[in-house]
C-alpha cells in the first residue's frame, strides 16, 4: 500500500499517479448492458422441413442442361440416338432445340471426320440461327 504524505510537496503527483477506474467502469457497464440486451433477444425461426433422402434432389441438380450432337464417320448423333443421314439430323435437331431451347448445344467431333463434315453442320446451325454451339475437343496426350 502507499502512504501519501500530506506534508510532502510532490504529493499532488503520485495522487496523479494512482489510476483512475472511471473509464473502465464505464466500458464494463456498456458491455454488461449489451450482453444483457442480446441474450434476451428473441430470433425469429422459420419452421422447415427437411427431405427425408437426398436422392430425389441429386436426379435434379445432375439432370443434363445441354443438347449433345455426335458427328461420327458416316453418321450422326443426337444425345445419344445414332442417326443416318444428314437430312434426319436437320429434323431431329429442330425437334430437339424446339423441346429445349434453354439447353445449350454441344458439337462433338470424332477426330477421324472431314472437317468439311464440321463446317456442314456448324454451317446449318449458323442458318438456325443457333449462334453460340460449344464444340467438344480432347487434350493430346504429352507423350
Amino acid at each position: 500500500m502507499i502512504r501519501l504524505d500530506t506534508e510532502d510537496p510532490h504529493s499532488g503527483t503520485l495522487r496523479d499517479l494512482a489510476p483512475d477506474l472511471t473509464p473502465m467502469l464505464d466500458i464494463l457497464f456498456i458491455l454488461l448492458v449489451f450482453f444483457l440486451l442480446t441474450a434476451g433477444a428473441v430470433f425469429q425461426s422459420l419452421d422447415l422441413k427437411l427431405p427425408s433422402s437426398v436422392e430425389e434432389e441429386i436426379e435434379l441438380v445432375n439432370a443434363p442442361q445441354h443438347i449433345m450432337l455426335e458427328i461420327r464417320q458416316g453418321s450422326y448423333a443426337l444425345n445419344g440416338q445414332a442417326i443416318d443421314n444428314f437430312e434426319a439430323l436437320k429434323s431431329a435437331l429442330k425437334e430437339e432445340i424446339a423441346l429445349n431451347s434453354d439447353h445449350e448445344l454441344i458439337v462433338a467431333g470424332d477426330k477421324r471426320i472431314a472437317i468439311e463434315d464440321l463446317l456442314k453442320v456448324l454451317t446449318y446451325l449458323q442458318s438456325q440461327g443457333i449462334d453460340a454451339a460449344n464444340i467438344l475437343m480432347q487434350k493430346e496426350s504429352q507423350e
